[in-house]
């Protein structure tokens, strides 16, 4: 994730647990959506909130936000026979390509997914990097069930950046998650900043198409299948826009505030 200071004027749909600060209500969101950022502004937002954690200042937070239209690679890619041109030519698409600091894959992003991201603390013992994203997962997984989702962890080969904690559901990816570790001050816990990218609204071809394209004006032999996707609106039968975004926002607000709780238990014990 790039490490950008972002704007003051930047609208922070994040919370953090502390008693001088109450928690943020769903109703506190813009018409219902979290705030429309630039793709670096949103990585700005959470590499904020994994300092003030880093920092020791905070052991908890948790950030919702939307971003405006992207194809999000790492700088390796910039590497690739064809980046050039492959940039030039989505730019006029209207999707320009980002570089992240951090390794993966291209990653999609517009107004229709939405950006989760939690901070906390974890202790670096065998075993770590599955427990973090197990503690990531679990809310999202519960506010996904309050809407009738049944969806679980797991990786969905065809689908784009794939990995063993996607959010599926009957064998379609409905987001993609990572994370990153970093020392807190004074401790021999690491901060953990954890990211989902949920596909909310947003058409699933339209995605595959931008991620094949790159791949192919970079000479890349890889592919994605529309058919190993699948967005929230298409499981709740809902008509695109920003319905299922708006719901799930809310329903997501009230689990990561509930998780809070959680965390400062698992600290305790």
């Amino acid at each position: 994730m790039a490490d950008l200071l972002p704007p003051s004027s930047i609208p922070c749909a994040g919370c953090w647990k502390e008693n001088s600060m109450s928690q943020p209500k769903p109703d506190d969101l813009p018409n219902g959506l979290p705030p429309l950022l630039l793709p670096e502004q949103g990585l700005a937002r959470e590499q904020q909130l994994l300092d003030r954690v880093v920092r020791n200042e905070r052991g908890y937070g948790f950030l919702l936000w939307r971003s405006r239209r992207g194809l999000v690679v790492p700088t390796a890619s910039s590497r690739l026979p064809g980046f050039e041109l492959a940039g030039q030519r989505l730019a006029r698409r209207g999707w320009p390509l980002v570089l992240r600091q951090t390794g993966g894959d291209l990653t999609v992003q517009s107004p229709h997914l939405l950006n989760v991201a939690m901070v906390f603390i974890l202790n670096p013992v065998p075993g770590a990097i599955g427990q973090a994203y197990q503690r990531f997962c679990q809310p999202l997984l519960a506010a996904l069930a309050d809407m009738g989702i049944d969806a679980y962890c797991g990786a969905v080969p065809g689908a784009f950046c794939d990995g063993d904690y996607n959010l599926v559901v009957d064998g379609r990816k409905l987001a993609g998650t990572a994370q990153r570790w970093r020392k807190v001050k004074g401790l021999e816990a690491q901060a953990v900043l954890a990211h989902a990218a949920i596909l909310c609204d947003e058409d699933e071809g339209e995605l595959c198409r931008l991620t094949n394209d790159f791949y192919r004006y970079c000479r890349q032999p890889r592919r994605v299948r529309e058919d190993r996707h699948v967005t929230v609106s298409r499981l709740m039968g809902l008509k695109p826009g920003h319905s299922a975004m708006a719901l799930l926002s809310r329903t997501l607000y009230q689990r990561l505030g509930q998780a809070s709780d959680f965390m400062e238990e698992q600290d305790e014990g």
